[in-house]
């Protein structure tokens, strides 16, 4: 027993010495290869994405500070967990992940391939796992049983190899030595999943537009981008200090919106002082910029109107762009936008006819709605909602307050006055939606005897007909139709990667279908003659699901029992 210890000691230290003996590079293959390394990158990136999930992306740094505190708010902008999915660890993460996958594949690929390209049907010899075995004595001569085993097992089992060594005869069959690719196909899928994300990060964006009829739009708001913020951390004690270290920032902060290719609406100023108090002001832009100077013609407003006493030193500044924009190269028009309702009024339908417009003239047009997008250089436009900002005209029904009609069938047009047959006037002012029901209404004003009266009027169909008569001043009022002016609004989706991830997905069908569905099947026959009989021993093994090839084995052998008994 002491001797058995002594071995087993020697053959340990003999593996730590091989093992010590590995070259770095080897020690790094092997990591790039090993199942730690898959493990964890997976959780970090099961991890990541609830942290994604949870916390807010694109807020700025000073909404972090006010929500979770400083020194948490320090945490998400250095890691930049704000805007996580375009954060290079991220990236670093996803790397990891195609690397490992590569190297694994690299790692195991080529004995797969051995096994599956194996076509050597002498046995003898060979290390072989097989499952399943048979053999039978018949009478006969080798050569008219090999050539009737080879019948059987072309029949049964797939593509037939013949050799002869020594008088033996073999034969081998093999059949699905394509599912030994499964999995390596599943790993591919993986990685175009992978590159398809990042090509969708890196170089697509999702957005919103809103386009009243008639109207044309060329720029989207963009969502979830993290605002962009240049920093200046020199102290600063006076207003003319802070304004030329603003003015500095400017070009910083212009220079990396081009460099993302976005428009600004607003420009926030954030200071810290020495006593640690956070101060905001911020400044909106008719039209969203990324100039220079445009963000320096602010700037004197901001300093101004910063709650500074100009004298406490400022130990940090920062110049934050936000609530992004991006500026096509086309416009888009909503030519009409038609909303249909069930009789109770609710909305039934509503699509949007769109035209794209290049250098003022219509280049094409198109019907969308719901699940049918408009798609203009990869730029996906899908129906996604609407309102209503107003109406031009309505067509009205005046009664007294006896329900005696004074006036029927008149058309109420915006802002001009109706002159009923009383001597009074009705006057369309404004749209207004109603907050506890949500639908609009209108706002109409009565002007009797030099008496004004402001109402509302909600269209005739609105409620499902069950409130028709509105009072406005002496007068009831009811609208038959409007003309109603909408405003569609259009889900803006770019993401270059979706081609890459459909062919995933449909490798990823192929490599799984193949690795769960289908094995590799492989047989092989012994044939010898000795004394006058035929010996034929029969060996066989699956790649997997070896229950099922141990049934298909029985009913083989099955086969050719019958066949040796003719």
């Amino acid at each position: 027993m002491g001797a058995g210890i002594a071995s087993g000691a020697s053959t340990l230290k003999e593996e730590m010495h091989l093992a010590d003996k590995k070259s770095l590079v080897d020690r790094i293959y092997d990591f790039l290869c090993s199942i730690k390394l898959s493990i964890f990158v997976l959780v970090a990136l099961a991890v990541t994405s609830i942290i994604g999930t949870v916390l807010q992306q694109g807020a700025s740094n000073a909404e972090y500070v006010r929500d979770y505190g400083e020194a948490m708010g320090a945490v998400i902008r250095i890691l930049n967990l704000g805007d996580m999915y375009h954060s290079s660890w991220f990236m670093i993460l996803l790397a990891l992940l195609l690397i490992n996958i590569t190297f694994c594949s690299i790692k195991r690929m080529p004995s797969a391939l051995k096994l599956m390209k194996d076509k050597d049907p002498v046995i003898d010899g060979r290390t072989v796992a097989t499952h399943e075995k048979w053999e039978t004595t018949l009478k006969g001569k080798a050569e008219d049983v090999a050539s009737r085993v080879e019948a059987l097992m072309k029949k049964r089992a797939g593509k037939v190899y013949t050799a002869e060594n020594d008088g033996i005869r073999y034969v081998m069959a093999t059949k699905g030595g394509i599912s030994r690719m499964g999995v390596y196909v599943t790993h591919f899928s993986l990685f175009l999943f992978a590159i398809g994300a990042v090509v969708g990060i890196l170089f697509g964006f999702k957005a919103f537009m809103g386009v009243v009829e008639g109207t044309t739009e060329t720029q989207v708001r963009m969502r979830s981008v993290a605002p962009i913020e240049v920093v200046d951390s020199s102290t600063i004690t006076s207003r003319e200090a802070l304004t030329a270290a603003l003015e500095g920032l400017t070009q910083k902060l212009s220079a990396e919106c081009i460099d993302k290719d976005v428009i600004a609406g607003e420009l926030y100023l954030n200071v810290l002082t020495d006593d640690d108090r956070h101060l905001t002001k911020s400044a909106s832009f008719n039209q969203p910029t990324s100039s220079s100077e445009a963000f320096s013609s602010r700037i004197s407003s901001l300093v101004s109107q910063i709650n500074w006493d100009g004298v406490t030193p400022l130990k940090g500044v920062a110049l934050t762009a936000d609530n992004f924009f991006k500026q096509l190269d086309f416009g888009i028009r909503c030519d009409d936008f038609v909303l249909e309702k069930y009789p109770d009024g609710r909305p039934a339908d509503y699509v949007s006819n769109l035209s794209v417009i290049r250098n003022g003239a219509v280049d094409y047009a198109k019907r969308i709605e719901v699940n049918h997008p408009l798609i203009e250089e990869g730029i996906y436009f899908y129906q996604s909602s609407y309102g209503q900002v107003g109406a031009n005209s309505a067509v009205i029904t005046v009664a007294d307050s006896s329900r005696n009609y004074i006036a029927r069938g008149e058309t109420l047009y915006f802002g001009k006055p109706l002159e009923l047959p009383d001597g009074g006037t009705l006057t369309f002012r404004n749209v207004q939606r109603d907050d506890r029901s949500g639908a609009y209404y209108l706002q109409v004003l009565s002007s009797v005897g030099g008496q004004n009266s402001m109402g509302r009027a909600f269209e005739a169909n609105e409620f499902g007909g069950r409130y028709q008569w509105w009072q406005v001043g002496p007068y009831l009022v009811r609208v038959d139709s409007a003309d109603w002016v909408f405003y569609t609004g259009l889900q803006v989706a770019k993401d270059p990667g979706v081609p890459i991830v459909w062919a995933g997905c449909i490798l990823i069908t192929i490599g799984l279908l193949a690795s769960f569905f289908l094995s590799h099947k492989r047989v092989w026959a012994r044939i010898s003659e000795s004394g006058g009989k035929v010996t034929v021993a029969f060996k066989g093994n699956a790649s997997r699901n070896r229950i099922s090839f141990s049934k298909w084995f029985e009913d083989f052998i099955e086969e050719v029992r019958e066949d040796f008994e003719k």
